[in-house]
């Protein structure tokens, strides 16, 4: 029973990680064209300047952390203090205070994602780190993590879901202007939700008592992480596959209300797509622990590469069924790579340690989340410099939909705008996921090669050297950091 109440404790972090990264990706660009009417570029660069000031907070926050000593442990004391940061911010995103002019209305949601990315970072860089300190075990770790993607799945449910009926209910079922009240209101609800969740997380994780003197925080100590041959590989597996869910999801909205013209049912198929997720996070959480956790990519990735292809043949036509059906493909890889590179992750850590002799969970936490949200955050620039170049107009698309007599979507459904919005929706996700599983074939860091670094560890803490180990361990040991032995610490 303890240990389900510390994996429920842990997994409470990720219900803001999830949920409100979900609310961010699904409903922000949308929020910033259609409601606040800010250009398609602009509301992209304000997502991409956001993003370019959270990628660099985050190394830095994970130095922080690494060096913070309180009576509340080093990570645990940021989920406190963050709880009110964590409120305001997200509240902030979705409201401008009634601010008219559009080029402060840019500054001011430059601002509000800025302090966003913040508080998201205050909170989210010490809790990635935490986990490798509450167990080092490979396959409880994989519990864990497990655990908490079951959490972050059923919260981002709930938020692909709730918002858009709050927004519906209070502002009408028209995608524009008059949401702004709703949006208002499902942005406060959400923001006391998130402030909750990390207050049980405090009460409920803990922290090693040893605790290595951190080292110092410079260039070359987060560029040193590229020299874990471990953590080479694994960099673009993460990063391959979490833009192409970030773009995926900023596209989402588009596809559904534009190419396929079913707003109405967009919180269905989003749902259905996240609530497979959960149900197949279960599948790939046994085969992770049976055959590694890269072996879910090679379920996953191809199920969304061919669900991606199917999409060429989906237009205005097609049944809702179909629509959910190929949601719940996309699940299938989404629900493998959201397991495989978490949890990943935390053993990465342990390679580092034998390389090292410190514990660094901190700077690769941080720097992990920089890479991740910089190339984010061009890769968004870049899909809005891509409609804006299809010639999408947020102010000639509200009054084009806003009149049912003049529409005809048999005409629109051939206009470029529609077109490029479908490709994009297609071949990205095909590209980067390609990608993912090509790297995936060269993740080497498997339970038996993890064991064989634990015992390397301990090794050196007791004996000074690596020569107690037989050679198949000192194999292991050199196919996951990328090193031979004699040069392992130099």
């Amino acid at each position: 029973m303890k240990n389900f109440k510390a994996k429920l404790a842990y997994a409470f972090g990720d219900i803001y990680g999830g949920a409100a990264f979900l609310i961010f990706s699904l409903l922000y660009l949308n929020f910033l064209v259609l409601v606040e009417g800010l250009p398609v570029v602009a509301a992209s660069a304000v997502i991409f300047i956001g993003k370019l000031w959270d990628a660099v907070t985050d190394p830095i926050m994970g130095n922080i952390s690494d060096k913070t000593r309180t009576r509340f442990g080093r990570r645990r004391f940021y989920f406190l203090i963050g709880i009110i940061p964590v409120f305001l911010s997200f509240v902030m995103l979705f409201y401008s205070f009634g601010i008219a002019s559009i080029n402060a209305k840019i500054a001011y949601h430059t601002f509000a994602y800025m302090f966003f990315g913040t508080a998201f970072t205050i909170v989210m860089v010490p809790y990635n780190a935490i986990l490798s300190e509450m167990t080092s075990d490979y396959n409880e770790r994989t519990s864990f993590t497990t655990g908490r993607m079951l959490m972050s799945g059923a919260a981002s449910l709930v938020a692909a879901v709730v918002p858009s009926m709050i927004i519906k209910g209070i502002g009408g079922e028209v995608n524009g202007p008059d949401q702004r009240q709703g949006y208002l209101i499902m942005a406060v609800a959400m923001a006391t939700l998130f402030g909750l969740c990390w207050l049980v997380t405090f009460l409920g994780t803990w922290e090693r008592a040893e605790l290595m003197e951190p080292a110092g925080m410079t260039l070359k100590k987060w560029l040193s992480v590229f020299k874990n041959r471990s953590y080479r590989v694994f960099i673009i597996i993460f990063l391959s596959f979490q833009i192409a869910v970030d773009l995926m999801l900023a596209l989402f909205i588009f596809y559904i209300d534009i190419v396929v013209l079913r707003y109405q049912d967009y919180e269905t198929v989003i749902g259905v797509l996240l609530a497979c997720s959960l149900i197949f996070l279960l599948m790939h959480s046994a085969v992770a622990k049976k055959w590694g956790k890269a072996a879910p990519l090679f379920i996953g990735m191809p199920v969304w590469i061919l669900s991606s292809l199917a999409f060429i043949f989906v237009d205005t036509g097609t049944p809702l069924f179909v629509l959910c059906a190929l949601a719940a493909l996309i699940a299938i890889g989404s629900a493998a790579g959201n397991l495989s590179t978490w949890s990943m992750l935390t053993d990465i850590y342990d390679v580092d340690e034998i390389m090292t002799g410190e514990r660094r969970e901190g700077i690769y936490s941080g720097f992990t989340t920089f890479l991740r949200k910089f190339a984010s955050g061009i890769a968004v620039l870049i899909l809005g410099i891509g409609l804006g170049a299809l010639g999408f107009d947020q102010n000639e698309y509200s009054i084009l939909r806003s009149d049912a007599a003049e529409f005809d979507p048999a005409s629109y459904a051939q206009s470029s705008i529609v077109n490029g919005i479908k490709w994009m929706f297609v071949l990205i996700p095909i590209i980067l996921l390609t990608i993912t599983l090509l790297a995936a074939t060269k993740y080497k860091l498997n339970n038996k090669r993890f064991n064989s670094v634990l015992k390397g560890i301990e090794t050196y803490k007791t004996q000074g050297d690596l020569h107690f180990l037989d050679n198949a361990e000192l194999l292991d040991i050199q196919t996951v950091t990328g090193k031979f032995i004699k040069d392992l610490r130099q």
